[in-house]
């Protein structure tokens, strides 16, 4: 086994497998329907979301026609529990505003209704099951740790060029792309745990994650009407928010992108 291999932890074999077991996971998620509903669609959505940084460590075996059905199959599902997390999460985070700024309840929008459709459980075992198929079928245990360890630094590169971007003008859709490029860094330094600096770059990565996973969902409530009110406190205290959250993630992640993408793909050469 060459050393990279040894260092990293991670074969184009160790990684088919963390595949399909993250799609039998989902399949146990689907059987928690509809008795804890809430806890398992947040559990079915974070599998999706792994299952996506995983495939784009996978890519160089994986044909282009079958790793667009697979990405296909991947936001079904993601769709399919949409609503219902969403909603959840939506009348949380207004709990938490009114609690902080201290609003009476008649400042408060209704919260959504909690009687929306379950997601369709037949539906999420027909998307899992043709995924898990063709996750099988693919020839990703051949891949060797260079070639994933080179898409490794390609996701590493292009999550710091939004970074810089995000700096400089503060993007919307680029704020929108960087946080799902910091959640793939996230996922994939998981199976890479072994890599140099790998433990400060979880540990960084899943607090920026956190930190963009929330203003996202601030700036989702933005953009609905009820906050958008001129006579309405929302849309300052919504700003005030997003200004506080957009110092944070901006220091964190000049710590978590510190190398330049040259230097970080030298390190893991070098390993």
């Amino acid at each position: 086994m060459k050393r990279s291999d040894e260092l990293t932890g991670l074969t184009g074999r160790s990684l088919k497998f963390s595949l399909c077991r993250l799609c039998q996971a989902a399949h146990r998620d689907v059987s928690r329907f509809p008795r804890h509903e809430s806890v398992a669609v947040h559990q079915l959505r974070l599998r999706m979301k792994k299952i996506q940084a995983l495939l784009r460590l996978a890519v160089d075996g994986i044909d282009e026609q079958t790793l667009h059905a697979m990405q296909q199959h991947v936001r079904a599902v993601k769709n399919a529990c949409a609503v219902s997390r969403e909603g959840t999460v939506r009348n949380e985070l207004i709990d938490k505003l009114a609690n902080r700024f201290h609003l009476p309840d008649a400042r408060l929008p209704r919260p959504v209704r909690k009687d929306w459709t379950s997601p369709s459980a037949a539906l999420i075992r027909h998307h899992l099951h043709a995924l898990e198929q063709l996750v099988k079928i693919t020839r990703i245990e051949s891949l060797t740790t260079d070639e994933m360890l080179a898409c490794h630094a390609r996701c590493y590169r292009k999550g710091r060029r939004l970074m810089k971007r995000i700096a400089e003008t503060g993007d919307e859709p680029s704020l929108h792309r960087w946080r799902h490029r910091v959640k793939d860094l996230y996922f994939q330094t998981l199976v890479l745990h072994h890599l140099p600096g790998a433990r400060k770059r979880i540990k960084r990565s899943c607090r920026l994650g956190s930190l963009l996973g929330r203003d996202h969902d601030l700036f989702a409530l933005s953009l609905e009407p009820a906050f958008r009110s001129r006579r309405s406190p929302w849309p300052e205290i919504i700003h005030e928010r997003r200004e506080e959250l957009r110092k944070r993630f901006l220091a964190l992640a000049g710590k978590l992108y510190s190398p330049p993408a040259a230097h970080f793909n030298a390190r893991l050469q070098a390993s």
